[in-house]
């Protein structure tokens, strides 16, 4: 991962508090039996194939946002097209819209109709406001419930519990000397999915000193994967540099098109000083129906410099 992967992760929910101002706990699951290997290459040759496949995807989204005790609750109208856009149509409880969102690999356009505004431009107007680099990739497996932050490149360990198969970042120099802990495959299992890890204030100090911005070591990633259709239902990622946490849970999957699609999901933030969580469930999901994606700016609008 690099440094601009970590930063996405660092301030994931402030984009998210983004289409908030512009508009947990998870389900339990029973045990299942696993009958495969439970090797990296198994899970990850598999987990890839089942990742979800797509050129269009249209959906309806609600959402239900909690930060720091302050709730609120949203609709989203979703429209992809895979690795070319991503368009919003934004509207709280009543259904009146207030805010259309377009992002794009390069560029950024959104009418917010609470102040009579507008901004066409690139990824940087959002990224000084909200402190965050827009990867477009990111924003399109955050969508659609392919693993978040995952590199096909990066070495990972495999385990079994009650739920599927777990792949858990390699031990990482940097992670021990800050947690104290290797991550063997024992103590992974009995780490389960705590989402926030102990970290020895004296020894994270000492790592800091000579912490490298390029250096992606301070991040531990873990994947819970299905042993029935192979799709990933938890993810934690824990960024110990900024000592951030995030989890998302994928609590209900759909067949659309002979694909599996999560359409109930959980995602959760944790900061040293707030957190925030937000529930999304899709309805009308759609595959490979090509769609447009309006954008009219009202005359009296005032563009954002």
């Amino acid at each position: 991962m690099t440094a601009k992967r970590l930063n996405i992760f660092k301030h994931l929910g402030l984009f998210l508090s983004l289409i908030v101002l512009l508009g947990g706990c998870r389900k339990q699951r029973e045990a299942v039996i696993i009958s495969g290997p439970a090797t990296p290459n198994f899970i990850t040759r598999n987990m890839e194939a089942n990742m979800l496949q797509y050129d269009w995807i249209t959906a309806k989204v609600s959402t239900e946002a909690d930060m720091n005790g302050e709730k609120m609750s949203f609709k989203t109208n979703l429209r992809m097209r895979k690795d070319s856009i991503i368009w919003m149509s934004i509207s709280p409880a009543l259904g009146i819209e207030v805010a259309r969102m377009i992002v794009t690999p390069d560029s950024v356009k959104f009418i917010d109709k609470w102040n009579d505004k507008y901004y066409l431009g690139t990824h940087d107007f959002i990224e000084e406001r909200i402190n965050v680099d827009l990867d477009f990739q990111f924003l399109q497996d955050l969508a659609v419930g392919n693993p978040i932050l995952y590199d096909s490149e990066e070495k990972f360990k495999g385990t079994k519990d009650d739920e599927g198969y777990v792949l858990t970042s390699r031990s990482k120099a940097k992670v021990r000397k800050i947690t104290g802990v290797k991550y063997t495959r024992k103590n992974a299992e009995a780490m389960e999915d705590t989402i926030v890890l102990d970290v020895d204030e004296k020894r994270y100090d000492k790592v800091i000193e000579k912490f490298d911005e390029d250096d992606n070591e301070l991040i531990l990633k873990r994947y819970w994967v299905g042993p029935d259709n192979f799709k990933v239902i938890r993810t934690i990622v824990n960024d110990l540099l900024n000592l951030r946490s995030i989890q998302a849970d994928y609590e209900k999957f759909e067949e659309v098109e002979g694909q599996f699609i999560p359409v109930k999901m959980n995602y959760k933030i944790v900061e040293p000083t707030k957190q925030a969580g937000f529930r999304m469930e899709y309805t009308r999901v759609k595959l490979d129906k090509a769609t447009t994606f309006p954008f009219t700016i009202p005359e009296k609008f005032v563009k954002i410099e």
